[in-house]
Parts: structure tokens; sequence; C-alpha cells
């Protein structure tokens, strides 16, 4: 019987194997993430802008990158998304929130 680490390294392991995750290049890196497209902002800039830019999250294996960098870039299905934050952090992943300028989408 393994360790409970050992348990949630290889559930994670087939999560990211899966259908759940998508291959997306992360600061010229191309790795396995799951990304979740979220809502439109309609002041997406902030400046009275209606729906300019459009969020969403993106979980990824800690052991693929790590998201300390600053001016992360994540490119997928021909979009570039912005890491604007870390939201969370467990002992294998990190969920982080992304957006992009709708211009580009």
């Amino acid at each position: 019987m393994g360790s409970f680490r050992d348990h949630l390294t290889s559930t994670v392991e087939a999560l990211f194997k899966g259908d759940w995750a998508d291959t997306v290049v992360y600061n010229g890196s191309e790795i396995r993430a799951i990304i979740r497209k979220g809502r439109t902002g309609t002041d997406g800039t902030g400046f009275g802008s209606d729906g300019s830019s459009t969020e969403g999250t993106l979980r990824i294996r800690l052991s693929d990158v790590d998201p300390c960098e600053g001016d992360e870039v994540v490119e997928a299905d021909g979009k570039v998304w912005s890491v604007v934050r870390e939201i969370s952090r467990s002992m294998t992943t990190a969920l982080l929130e992304i957006r992009t300028d709708r211009s580009f989408l």
C-alpha cells in the first residue's frame, strides 16, 4: 500500500493524461493542462469598453512548470492568454487565473 502522496500523484497523472486535459504552450514549453474558459467581462479593460476580455482558469502540474516567474503566457486553441495570478496550490498542481484580450479571439 502506497502513501497518500503516491496515491495523489498517480491520480493527478491519470487526470492530466485523460480527456480533461489539453496540450498548451506555457512560456514556450508544451505541457498538458486543464483549461476552463470562463466569463466574458463587461468592462474588461477598466476603461468602459464592453466585453474586452475573457477570463478562465488553468490547472497545471508543478512538475511541468513553476508558475512564479512573472509575465507567464499560455497559448491554447490558437489564443494567447496571460496568467493573472495563482488562485491555489496543492502538493502537485496549481490553479491559475488567465485572461485574454477579445481582439485576439
